[in-house]
């Protein structure tokens, strides 16, 4: 038999399928948002990782005439998501503007036009710059002519990350994004695997195996991909447990990528503790992340930034971390790997 995978394109977890798979409600509500005839026009879209948030918030996007698309994990600042919004609209930004430029250039733009703005993940940009872009996006004077779609991954409301006078301007309306089924998830990652697999070369328990096992749909397409890539006969159940824990890593990889090689090391740092002992507090793991430093000839960071790349890998659902008050220590942190 030839190799099972006969293309890979179907099993991207970037790739916008020709239909978002199972989430027909959340499209119809997002849709009918778009149409409405409110004061505001600005949504807020939240789920879990791999609920197809993303998927569903560009298919419905589609036939706009001007959507702008910025991931917030590689635009953290006003700054820099202004500069992608202008990129997005045409304009070629180089480094040397002040943001205040960019306001200026970006109120031209929107002065005639309607603009989409969609801002993913944007729990990073908040965490990192606070909410001065979403204030300055919400009182321009061409307000009007921009929606905003804000994504999140981690939060089910925006109130309480914003100041008031943000919020109350903003006023968004929220659409929710419910885990994935075990059984919504296969049918999913059939429909992918239908369109990249050469036929019968899936054993139907292996898929039940993987979706029964992770109802984030990135984690399965990077999973079905890897076991596609690892075999040259059927995919079994016995093949995808062999490949688990290559596949998760593989998409933990494709995770950090926008990221600094300090988050890297921070979060190998967790997982060479997490062999060791079951509970991890965060100072050893600083002292873990100064032993990789040195191992890598890297200049270690302050304490103080790490501590925010802690919660950048929580943000991304790889750690839990448990907070603790009280003690001569005051509040300790202590800090889990998420498995698969």
């Amino acid at each position: 038999m030839s190799e099972p995978l006969e293309d890979p394109k179907p099993l991207q977890a970037d790739r916008l399928p020709e239909t978002v798979q199972g989430r027909e409600n959340e499209k119809e509500r997002l849709e009918k948002l778009k149409t409405e005839s409110t004061a505001s026009h600005n949504l807020f879209v939240h789920g879990p990782r791999g609920t197809g948030k993303t998927h569903a918030v560009k298919s419905v996007l589609n036939d706009v005439d001007r959507e702008c698309y910025v991931s917030c994990t590689e635009n953290d600042t006003q700054y820099k998501a202004l500069k992608q919004i202008l990129r997005e609209l045409g304009e070629n930004i180089g480094d040397g503007h002040h943001t205040s430029d960019l306001q200026r250039m970006l109120l031209e733009k929107t002065e005639l036009m309607q603009t989409t703005i969609v801002l993913d993940d944007i729990d990073f940009l908040l965490l990192n710059d606070g909410d001065d872009l979403l204030y300055f996006l919400s009182r321009m004077k061409t307000s009007n002519n921009v929606d905003l779609v804000m994504i999140s991954s981690n939060h089910t409301g925006l109130e309480p990350q914003l100041e008031e006078r943000t919020y109350s301007s903003l006023h968004p309306r929220r659409i929710s994004f419910e885990p994935y089924t075990a059984e919504d998830a296969y049918q999913v990652l059939l429909e992918r695997a239908q369109k990249a697999l050469v036929d019968q070369s899936l054993q139907k328990a292996a898929l039940t195996y993987i979706s029964s096992t992770t109802q984030n749909i990135s984690i399965g397409l990077y999973w079905l991909r890897h076991a596609a890539e690892t075999t040259d006969t059927v995919i079994t159940e016995s093949h995808v447990q062999q490949v688990q824990q290559k596949a998760y890593e593989k998409y933990i990889e494709q995770l950090l990528k926008p990221f600094m090689d300090h988050h890297r090391l921070l979060y190998q740092a967790i997982q060479e503790l997490n062999t060791e002992k079951d509970v991890i507090r965060a100072g050893e793991i600083y002292t873990k992340y100064e032993e990789l430093c040195d191992t890598y000839s890297q200049n270690n960071l302050s304490k103080r930034r790490l501590s925010d790349f802690l919660k950048h890998l929580k943000l991304l659902d790889l750690i839990e971390v448990e907070y603790h008050y009280g003690g001569s220590k005051g509040k300790t942190r202590e800090v889990y790997l998420r498995e698969l």
